[in-house]
């Protein structure tokens, strides 16, 4: 499961700032002191003062969702910080498994794909630098997953992305329609 993210939260501020400050943004009269179409009215800069999400309310809540034997649902939960989705699910991969994540299963904030077209950022770029728009994400019983979900979905927008597979290969995580996301 994945848990949206407000926006870059606070990773990837230096290419960010780099991005903005390009001759092309300059060109374009992008400044941290202008909004943007995506910024609800706020100026850039005010946007990405956006304070990170903190998952603690809905990850306590799903804590306590058990299985018959009163087995925690959540297998697993990495928050998704420097390094993006692939940079930090694999942290909690077991050996000979690996996360499989969809990522047309979610809608990334429009301040992604502005970046990547702006900055002409690669998608594998986005994808280890930023959120991409999941700011955590819960691995659980896949029996429970209706329970974890509905308790997360209390405090938080939660979302499918994925499944857990034996590995094959050598790859922990393999991120599927990664053309989804960075669009406005």
């Amino acid at each position: 499961l994945g848990l949206a993210s407000d926006g870059v939260h606070s990773n990837g501020f230096s290419l960010v700032r780099k991005i903005i400050e390009s001759d092309k943004a300059v060109s374009q009269g992008i400044s941290y002191d202008k909004s943007e179409s995506f910024t609800g009215g706020r100026s850039l800069g005010d946007y990405l003062l956006t304070p990170t999400r903190i998952y603690v309310k809905p990850v306590l809540a799903a804590l306590t969702v058990r299985d018959q034997e009163n087995k925690p649902a959540i297998h697993g939960m990495a928050h998704i910080t420097g390094g993006g989705l692939p940079g930090n699910v694999n942290r909690i991969m077991p050996d000979g498994l690996s996360a499989h994540i969809d990522a047309g299963r979610w809608d990334a904030a429009p301040i992604f794909g502005w970046l990547q077209r702006l900055g002409d950022l690669a998608v594998d770029d986005m994808l280890q630098t930023f959120n991409c728009g999941i700011g955590m994400v819960v691995v659980c019983d896949p029996d429970l997953v209706g329970e974890v979900k509905d308790s997360l979905s209390a405090h938080e927008t939660v979302y499918e992305i994925g499944r857990v597979e034996a590995r094959q290969g050598d790859q922990d995580v393999v991120i599927s329609s990664q053309e989804n996301l960075c669009r406005i």
